[in-house]
Order: structure tokens, then C-alpha cells, then sequence
């Protein structure tokens, strides 16, 4: 009975669907958070900022790297959690294997975007008598921003991909998304 509770389970949280919903919901609250790391690399750092807004950045930054280390392994599982409830070895339906190529590549891509970002708040919490950056704390978090930027474009390209699989034309051909 709870092996078959959580099958159901898993295929709704991985289907085309529950994708398309957690995508835009990533994308959406990704918004206030890249505002709000431009607003304080164009202001607020102005001059060298304060310890309390550094430790402000790197909360956000690391937060949101976080988010998207998760997102990536569990979207790169997706295939892997089908398999599971379905109790098969390899999918057979063209549209799911599409799809799950489409979760992987898109997965693999936010989960090396948010261990980079994690790099960078790691380098910027290090005791100074470790690794002393001071005055690089812009430089990394401007490559923060960027990184986030980037999982954004990542996670567009995953709901554009999912929603086209409804019309037969999400194709996931090697050099193409």
C-alpha cells in the first residue's frame, strides 16, 4: 500500500506538468532575488560594503545556490524516480524520454550553476588568514550574478522545452535545447 502511495507520488511530482508548475514557480522566485543582487552590486556597494551587507549577499546568493543544486539533482532523477514507479529498466514512450533527456540536461546545468555560486560564498567566508579577498567580494558576487542570470535562462529554456513536448516539437537533439 505506501509502495504504491509513494509510485503515484513520484510519477505526479515528475510528470510534464509538475515540471512546467515548478519551473515557473523557480523562475518566479528568482526574480525579487536577482533584483535584489543587482540593486546591491549597483548601490549599496558603492564603496567597500559593510560586513553586515556582505553577510546579507552571501545569505541570498548561497540560498539561491542551494535552490538550484536541488532543483538540478531532482530534475536529473526524474528519469531514475519513473523507473522506479513504473518498476521498468528503460522507457519505452518517446515523449518520456524526451522529456527526461530535456530534465537531465537542464538538471545538470542548474546543479553546476549553484555549486559554482557555492564556491563563491565559500571563498568569500573564509577567515581572512586563510584566503584574504578583500576588495574581490565584488568581482565574485558580480560572477554570482551572472551565474544566476544563467539559471534563469536554464530554467526558461526547461519550461519552454516541457510545454512544447504537448505539441510533439520539444526535439532534445545534441547542440540544441
Amino acid at each position: 500500500m505506501v509502495a504504491r502511495l509513494l509510485d503515484r507520488f513520484f510519477l505526479f511530482i515528475i510528470s510534464r506538468e509538475m515540471g512546467i508548475v515548478m519551473g515557473v514557480g523557480i523562475c518566479i522566485a528568482m526574480v525579487p532575488m536577482l533584483l535584489e543582487q543587482l540593486y546591491s552590486l549597483r548601490t549599496a556597494w558603492a564603496t567597500h560594503p559593510s560586513h553586515e551587507q556582505l553577510e546579507e549577499m552571501e545569505r541570498l546568493v548561497d540560498g539561491l545556490a542551494g535552490i538550484l543544486v536541488a532543483g538540478g539533482v531532482f530534475l536529473e532523477s526524474r528519469e531514475t524516480l519513473r523507473n522506479m514507479a513504473l518498476r521498468k529498466k528503460e522507457e519505452k514512450d518517446a515523449t518520456q524520454v524526451v522529456l527526461n533527456q530535456i530534465a537531465h540536461h537542464n538538471g545538470m546545468g542548474m546543479l553546476l550553476v549553484g555549486l559554482f555560486m557555492e564556491i563563491g560564498t565559500a571563498l568569500i567566508g573564509l577567515p581572512k588568514r586563510v584566503f584574504d579577498i578583500s576588495g574581490l567580494e565584488r568581482l565574485i558576487f558580480g560572477v554570482c550574478f551572472a551565474l544566476s542570470v544563467g539559471a534563469f535562462i536554464i530554467m526558461l529554456d526547461f519550461v519552454k522545452d516541457f510545454a512544447r513536448s504537448y505539441w510533439g516539437i520539444a526535439h532534445h537533439q545534441e547542440g540544441q535545447s
